[in-house]
């Protein structure tokens, strides 16, 4: 039995490297931390809180050996070091830091196996077989077990994947819901194909691409799936699986950068095969590679951005290149390159590549191309940032809750435009409550904790609920600024009693829209009963969903239906339309929209994305017609 010394003075823990037990200081601690790049410290309210994750200690510590440390912080005796490191004091937290500095709490099961596999890779991907999503999927690990499966009575469905591709991640929730809803009447199955083991299943199969699908039938292969990206395409193609339809002559046609094309001498067609000599042969010159798959809509809207780059670069005698790459046919690049969605622009200089760029007209390419500049990095997730809103997970939620009067919660994306804007109001006003032990301001990633945003019935992003002690007492109502936060806060009691306000009848769309000015008559004011005809015979839609009353919405108008003007003479397969969602609440509620105005992209009358970028007219109709987005499967 692993035993600990009870005997532990204040500001003092316990690390264990090889059984070994002794005492440390604060700043010997920090340096500890420093000297080794992998520690998973566990903090915990005494000895006997701590002992079952000593003992797992005690099987992971061998495997790890030289490669990582475990550490015990009793917060019993060091109350002070483990506020100074943030940990919760009254439960069993690991945290992991990585070359000196916190990297994340640890979020994997409390089992040898899951440990150890985390400490040899702590930034990589959770493993497929240890999330508790895909519980009802047969985990295929070796060809063996492939063998194996084929000999059972049901149908079999295998997912190949490897850990590193977007769309795999995209499609693995949804593969998951509907194994468990075929559960008994298909198996359904994955294989990491990126393991070294397995890589004579790829040759098999002639896997070149991410995600691939194959349907078994009586242990032979039948097809590759065809059907779409959600659980119910899925189940539908499973209950009649077709093989895949050839390409007609049309189709065919549109490949991206043929070899027969006029424009082939602008853009450089590159494959796994031709790509490194190229750059190394170009090393003078700017490089700008795009990596793109056939079926992406936006890689076909930056098609001609390129080919137009191109030409007047060419025009110019500029040395800079533009290349391409298809993902779905080059699979080493795509994995060296981290390639996630589709379109991705990598710029390379000197033969080595630089960084990601963005540009996605013409003009901008060129400027770029002409005078290469990095962009700013990527803002750190909102959890990794010193600020006064406590982020909740699966271990800390209902505990931290129950400790708290008044406590805010922000359910939320890191994608969610209106969580964006939402932050740094929410965040200065938790900095007001900072001293008030019974206020809390807290948010949580629903991308990452989807049981709880599930338990709680979020429909939207963000979502803010008030809770007591622990306890659900009502959705946040009031407007998302600083003043209205610290105002509830102050009375969470007063304001949840107010009256409503009794909303006005609702408004004409046309006498809304009419003092747009020229071109409103071209924005197609949708209801209930005409939405899904009208956007569902579109290429593409922009809608606006806005409340009368909202000045922001009233400012939007005009650009709005000036874009509309514009697209309905030169691309009349994109619609713009506007929902007033006060007086349609059904298609308000629908798409979740919790602000306004809400801008939601639909393409080909599916809900494609959030629109958050910028408003003025240049910006919406680059975003239409040759998007900034990239896509994932």
């Amino acid at each position: 039995m692993l035993r600990i010394r009870t005997f532990i003075l204040v500001f003092s823990v316990i690390y264990l490297i090889y059984g070994y037990e002794s005492p440390i200081e604060e700043k010997d601690f920090r340096r500890l931390l420093k000297q080794n790049k992998n520690v998973l410290v566990l903090c915990s309210p005494n000895e006997k809180t701590a002992k079952p994750v000593l003992q797992l200690f005690k099987q992971v510590e061998p495997e790890i050996k030289g490669l990582g440390l475990l550490v015990y912080i009793s917060c019993e005796k060091g109350k002070k070091l483990c506020k100074k490191f943030k940990c919760d004091t009254n439960n069993n937290e690991l945290r992991h830091f990585k070359d000196g500095d916190f990297h994340k709490v640890y979020d994997r099961a409390h089992v040898a196996k899951s440990m150890i596999t985390f400490m040899l890779d702590p930034k990589g991907e959770m493993p497929w077989d240890e999330d508790e999503l895909t519980r009802d999927i047969l985990h295929l690990n070796n060809p063996k077990d492939f063998e194996r499966v084929l000999k059972k009575s049901l149908p079999l469905l295998i997912f190949f994947y490897a850990p590193w591709c977007g769309y795999c991640k995209k499609l693995k929730p949804l593969y998951a819901e509907a194994a468990t809803e075929v559960r008994g009447q298909y198996q359904l199955a994955v294989m990491n194909v990126d393991k070294v083991e397995n890589y004579p299943m790829r040759r098999q199969f002639n896997i070149t691409g991410f995600p691939t699908l194959i349907y078994f039938e009586n242990g032979e292969e039948k097809f590759h799936y065809t059907g779409g990206h959600t659980k119910d395409d899925i189940i539908k193609w499973l209950k009649d699986p077709q093989p895949p339809k050839e390409p007609s002559a049309e189709e065919a046609a549109t490949e991206f950068f043929p070899t027969d094309s006029e424009n082939v001498n602008y853009v450089v067609h590159l494959n796994d095969d031709t790509f490194d000599t190229f750059i190394a042969e170009n090393a003078q010159s700017p490089i700008l590679v795009m990596f793109y798959a056939p079926w992406c809509g936006h890689c076909k809207s930056l098609k001609p951005e390129l080919i137009k780059a191109s030409i007047d670069l060419h025009d110019q005698q500029s040395n800079a290149i533009i290349a391409a790459i298809d993902s779905t046919k080059s699979p080493k690049l795509s994995k060296q390159y981290k390639i996630e969605g589709f379109p991705t622009m990598k710029f390379f200089r000197d033969g080595k590549y630089a960084f990601e760029t963005n540009e996605r007209t013409a003009d901008k390419i060129v400027a770029f191309l002409k005078d290469p500049k990095e962009p700013p990095p990527p803002e750190p997730e909102w959890s990794e940032q010193e600020t006064d809103v406590v982020h909740l997970n699966e271990e800390n939620f209902k505990t931290l809750l129950k400790k708290k009067k008044s406590a805010l919660v922000m359910f939320y994306a890191p994608w969610c435009g209106h969580c964006k804007k939402a932050k740094p109001l929410y965040t200065s006003a938790a900095a007001k409550f900072k001293d008030n032990p019974k206020v809390m301001f807290s948010a949580i990633d629903c991308t990452k904790q989807r049981p709880i945003c599930k338990e709680y019935e979020v429909p939207g992003y963000p979502t803010i609920k008030y809770f007591n002690y622990g306890k659900y007492i009502a959705e946040y109502g009031s407007d998302r600024t600083e003043e209205a936060f610290v105002e509830f806060m102050t009375n969470p009691e007063e304001q949840l009693n107010k009256p409503k306000p009794t909303p006005p009848p609702p408004a004409d769309p046309i006498e809304f829209w009419k003092d747009s000015g020229p071109g409103y008559e071209n924005v197609h004011l949708l209801k209930s009963s005409t939405f899904d005809s009208i956007v569902g015979q579109s290429r593409k839609a922009l809608i606006m969903f806005y409340a009368p009353w909202c000045g922001h919405c009233k400012k939007a108008k005009p650009t709005f239906s000036s874009v509309a003007s514009q697209l309905a003479s030169t691309h009349k397969d994109i619609i713009i339309g506007a929902v007033d969602a006060t007086a349609e609440r059904d298609l308000g509620s629908k798409y979740s929209v919790k602000g306004f105005p809400t801008f939601l992209y639909f393409e080909n009358g599916q809900l494609s994305s959030e629109y958050d970028g910028g408003r003025s007219e240049q910006d919406l109709l680059t975003y239409l017609t040759g998007s900034t987005d990239k896509v994932e499967l």
